[in-house]
């Protein structure tokens, strides 16, 4: 009956015709598969020769997921009959379906995973297969043995299969320890394909540790001396690596199969252990403090297989050469195909080779940094891989040369040598490689040439080549460094030299041919190389770079494309400028430099004028202080842009002239930034008052016509409801006043520029108290002013902290929560303001986490959640005293706080359960009573205290499953935090919590373990856990208030970030999350039954993890 159902199920599935019946079968269907009975009705049907193609794979498929992540549901007894019922259906579709088969192996696979060794018999389980399948008929077994040796490694890892940790790690152990090549003799080349593929799956596996049992099988036949040998120069002998190199000799999957294997191979001859001698950076080329460090070396006793390997990759390169050719030739930029007798490969074999030759070039950086002739071969490949037509290959060497440029500049350290010979050595290494670094710039320059077809391209295509032209400048940069930026701009200017002086502009324009005869395409692409290696122009006044800067002017005016790649380089060499200038140099050039931009801003378009804009700003940025002449000119752009953009949208405004300008309003803030910049730094210190406001009043003014164009609210109705919809140039309007301020860098200028925008701000808080968009907008200008005036905005302070919680209370935004955390930051520490802002912080928070009550209420609301955790984070780094020890003895705002925490730790929004979990554990942290009153602790201890061993509890649930495993790590801090400050109450708390003096927070501990079932963690697996936290309690380092963080950011965990801790949790992680059932069986016994079923709706709405 159960088989009829399944079988009528899976024809409605696939046959009928209605798509409603079809939903349903597949409901039906998926809710079988988690049923017991799907055990013996699939294996069932796949024994039923007369079974279907759909049922066979889709009882396979069932089998292998039960297997996956139901097998804690068979009893012992039942475990070695369907070992042997899954064999003989492998067997049986041997020369089946090559799918079901997939489903059959993948299924024997996990229940390898599962079963534990003893079970499989002394010799292992790879061999305990490899004696089944040797009692069949080898045209039956061994296509199924091969494939599951090729899926048994990849499966360890899988966390698809629901086992234990400890048992995961154990299998991976068993199999790097088994092995089997008897295979390797059968002929045909799809075997052989096959048997290259499962040695590159085994390699993977050991994640480049030789194989121990290859080393143990080579050396088993031979004298006692040969099984001491190592274990690679054993790996060079074996017939699976000849096999594999003698593969590269082949095509098609022979040959994609070789590479992989052989790939796998090379990473098995390096030593990465000798990186724990070096800075923890060494493997990170170029990081900061990278200097000493170096690619790890060669494994002891590897060069026997280098010394296979290399020289026969090293062939390779005659094929690669003939591959180039005739790409070259099907791109129409070459005539040389494949020659008689020559491979004719395709892309993919040639991607192929280029895939060696890179892994060659990195795996043995540490030999190629040696600058000896015997590693010009590989260096030479990898020009070769530079020089390939198509970018997707070419592109496959640019990490060899990162990685060989940041090691010859800094990964070089002589033992026991002196700084002398270090430098000397490091130099003559340099110059070693100045000629192939030299001949990689001349090969990639030109591809960031635009094509001509360029615009008929798609969306996509273009994207791709811009991100190309990144690449190709990322590599440029790199080839710089080892260059220097003298020889290197030398390099890339080769190409604008050879256009030759372009016309003048009248000239060209007279004749019609500005866009014609000078090749701006090449032009472009040279300025775009030469502005990709900014960084290294550290020579102040350097004369080439010099004499280039002064010839963009020159450069024709009418391509858009060419003038925004000209503002954009300016841009870029705009801090060398100002050096320049600090140094004497280039004095005339700077205005010369700002009338190019400013030209392109009012004449060009689109791209251009944002490349112009960006010119300005970076201009101003840097060069700001040497800007005093060109004021007047940039207070009179600032007042030409000011009209643009948003504004001449704006009901009465000016429309700009017939064919003038017509900036985007992106483009006006830049200028606006620009312009305050220059202003701040040039203006003298008297002058910047009058200054401020004359930047301002402008800007202010325009505001202040469209608020007042916004007539008066409505009868009914909140406030300003949609004004941001109906009005689309009122909020780029309020974020120009945010720009003045943030680009303005007196604070008591910002001070005074607030103090004269307040009365409008407020205004608007009132009159848009309906539209969360416009009131948001108005915030974030307010929190601009607050941070650009700091301590200079006291004045304001009284206002604000009068206004903002009325503000906030009619809008409930949670952007005000901010600005009340900007206001704590600047005068928290400042016990004056203690009567009023006390009385504020708790009447906001109060009121904000009034409606917080349940979980659905958090995660419809987590912006208030995030904000209003931020500003109790502000207010335990700037004024703990505040929340936990106020003069009125209002404990209010940290009773809502802590009551809303217990919800939201268990919250699902990333930001906002972050925010929760900072506070809770920055609340535990003994730097923030050591900066209260004594009595501080009494009401710290009154209030959470209660509530910990709840909290321990909902944090153990985040770590079995209620929260992604990804913010385990940070559970583990805040969870840390309080088992730590239960252990630190004495003895009142210990007896609390049923325990000894100093033992509440494990007394915490082992309640809520207690409460887990077995079928989630054994009590051997708790008792882990709680040893583990006893361990990381008793590591806890005494921490004094000068060490806490004053940030109020809640970032990082300070002493609580403990890495055993966290491993120990990301253990119990992975046990109770192995499968549905254990997760589901943790939270349940752990969360309250409200919050439970209120995770529960959330999981189903969210489609299950």
């Amino acid at each position: 009956m159960a088989t009829q159902q399944l079988l009528q199920a899976l024809n409605a599935l696939y046959h009928h015709e209605d798509p409603k019946v079809k939903d349903e079968a597949d409901r039906w269907l998926e809710q079988w598969q988690q049923s017991v009975e799907a055990w013996s009705v699939a294996d069932a049907v796949l024994h039923d020769p007369a079974s279907s193609m759909e049922a066979q794979y889709f009882c396979a498929q069932t089998l292998r997921t039960k297997v996956q992540r139901d097998f804690e549901e068979l009893p012992d007894n039942a475990v070695d009959s369907l070992r042997e019922s899954l064999l003989q259906l492998l067997i049986r579709f041997s020369k089946g379906a090559p799918p079901v088969r997939t489903q059959l192996c993948l299924g024997l696979a996990a229940l390898a995973v599962h079963v534990p060794s003893d079970r499989w018999g002394p010799t292992g389980v790879v061999r305990w297969f490899a004696a089944k399948f040797g009692a069949v008929q080898p045209d039956l077994a061994l296509p199924c043995m091969l494939e599951l040796l090729t899926v048994l490694p990849q499966e360890v890892h899988s966390y698809k299969i629901a086992v234990r940790p400890e048992r995961r790690r154990a299998f991976a152990g068993e199999l790097q320890a088994n092995t089997s090549a008897a295979c390797l003799s059968q002929p045909g080349e799809r075997v052989r394909t096959q048997v290259l593929e499962a040695l590159g799956s085994w390699l993977k596996l050991n994640e480049g540790r030789p194989l121990p049992s290859i080393a143990a099988a080579a050396a088993s036949g031979g004298a006692a001396a040969a099984s001491a040998e190592d274990a690679a120069a054993t790996l060079a002998r074996h017939p699976l690596v000849a096999a594999a190199l003698e593969g590269l000799q082949h095509s098609g999957e022979t040959f994609h199969a070789a590479v992989d294997a052989i790939c796998e191979v090379i990473w098995t001859t390096v030593d990465f252990s000798s990186l724990a001698s070096q800075p923890s950076d060494a493997a990170s080329p170029g990081g900061p403090g990278a200097s000493g460090g170096g690619p790890p070396a060669l494994a002891a006793a590897a060069l026997p297989l280098v010394q296979a390997i290399v020289p026969a990759i090293m062939g390779l390169r005659s094929r690669f050469s003939v591959a180039a050719r005739r790409r070259e030739a099907e791109m129409g930029r070459g005539s040389a195909g494949a020659g008689e007798g020559e491979f004719d490969d395709d892309e993919d074999t040639a991607k192929g080779m280029a895939r060696l030759f890179c892994e060659v070039g990195e795996a043995y950086l540490s030999l190629i940094v040696t600058a000896v002739s015997e590693v010009r071969a590989p260096v030479e490949a990898l020009l070769e891989v530079a020089a390939y037509p198509d970018f997707s290959i070419c592109s496959m060497s640019f990490n060899f040369w990162h990685r060989l440029s940041r090691h010859l500049l800094s990964g070089f350290s002589a033992a026991g040598g002196s700084s002398a010979e270090e430098a000397s050595e490091r130099e003559r290494r340099r110059q070693f490689f100045l000629p192939a670094f030299e001949r990689l710039v001349q090969l990639i320059r030109g591809r960031v040439r635009e094509p001509e077809v360029y615009s008929s391209w798609s969306k996509d295509e273009k994207h791709d080549f811009r991100a190309a032209r990144e690449e190709v400048g990322d590599t440029l940069e790199d080839s710089a460094a080892v260059l220097g930026f003298g020889r290197c701009l030398a390099l890339l200017v080769e190409p604008l030299a050879a256009l030759g002086r372009p016309p003048a502009e009248g000239q060209a324009q007279a004749q019609g041919q500005a866009g014609s005869s000078y090749d701006w395409r090449t032009a472009e692409a040279a300025l775009f190389c030469i502005k990709s290696i900014y960084r290294h122009a550290s020579t102040p006044g350097d004369v080439n770079l010099q004499q280039l800067l002064e010839a963009l002017p020159g450069l024709p005016r009418t391509c858009a494309e060419l003038q925004a790649t000209v503002c954009s380089t300016v841009a870029r060499y705009a801090r060398w400028l100002e050096r320049s200038m600090q140094a004497g140099y280039c004095q005339p050039l700077l205005q010369r430099l700002l009338a190019l931009a400013v030209g392109n801003l009012e004449r060009g378009s689109g791209a251009c004028q944002a490349a112009a804009a960006g010119a300005v700003r970076h201009l101003c940025e840097e060069c700001g202080a040497f800007m005093g002449s060109c004021l007047q000119d940039l207070l009179g752009l600032y007042q030409r842009v000011l009209a643009m953009g948003a504004a001449a949208r704006a009901p009465g405004a000016q429309q700009p002239a017939a064919g003038g300008p017509h900036l985007l309003e992106e483009d006006v803030e830049s200028i606006i930034c620009a312009v305050c910049q220059a202003v701040s730094q040039a203006v003298p210190p008297e002058q910047r008052q009058q200054a401020g406001q004359a930047l301002l009043q402008p800007v202010l003014q325009q505001l202040s016509n469209a608020a007042m164009a916004l007539g008066p609210p409505p009868a009914a109705g909140p406030p300003g409801a949609g004004l941001a919809a109906g009005h689309p140039h009122l909020n780029p309007l309020i974020d120009r006043v945010a720009e003045v301020f943030a680009r303005t860098s007196d604070s008591d200028v910002v001070a005074q520029m607030l103090l004269t925008t307040w009365p409008v701000l407020d205004g608007l808080l009132t009159r848009c108290a309906g539209c969360p968009k416009t009131t948001e907008h108005v915030l974030r200008t307010l929190r601009y002013g607050i941070k650009g005036a700091g301590r200079s905005a006291g004045q304001l302070l009284p206002t604000l902290l009068e206004v903002l919680p009325a503000r906030f209370t009619t809008t409930r935004h949670s952007a005000f929560l901010f600005i009340v955390s900007e206001l704590v930051k600047f005068f928290g520490d400042d016990t004056t303001h203690d009567a009023t802002m006390g009385l504020i912080l708790t009447g906001l928070v109060t009121e904000a986490g009034r409606p917080l009550t349940t979980l659905a209420a958090l995660t419809a609301a987590p912006d208030m959640v995030d904000d209003l955790f931020l500003l109790g984070l502000r207010a335990l780094g700037y004024a703990p005293r505040l929340l936990l020890a106020p003069g009125s003895g209002d404990t209010r705002a940290l009773n809502t706080l802590l009551d809303v925490a217990m919800i939201g730790c268990v919250m699902q929004h990333r930001e906002a359960n972050g925010s929760v979990l900072g506070f809770v554990t920055r609340l535990c942290s003994p730097v923030t009573l050591s900066r209260c009153l004594p009595q501080a602790a009494d009401v710290l201890r009154a209030q959470l205290l209660p509530r910990a061993p709840i909290f321990v509890r909902l944090l153990l649930s985040c770590t079995a499953g209620t929260l992604p495993q990804g913010r385990v790590a940070t559970v583990s801090v805040a969870l840390l935090g309080l088992l730590a400050f239960g252990s630190a109450q004495g003895p009142a708390a210990g007896q609390a919590a049923g325990g000894e003096a100093n033992q509440a927070g494990l007394g915490w501990l082992t309640a809520a373990l207690q409460a887990v079932p077995e079928v989630a963690a054994t009590s051997g697996d708790k008792q882990t856990l709680l040893g583990s936290a006893a361990a990381a309690l008793q590591a806890l380092p005494a921490i004094t208030a000068a060490e806490g963080d004053m940030m109020g950011n809640g970032e990082g965990g300070g002493p609580y970030q403990d890495a055993s801790w966290e491993s120990a949790c990301q253990e119990f992680a992975d046990l109770c999350r192995r499968n549905k059932r254990a997760r589901q069986a943790a939270q349940a016994a752990l969360l309250p039954q409200e919050l439970a079923a209120a995770v529960d709706d959330g999981e189903r709405r969210r489609g299950g993890r």
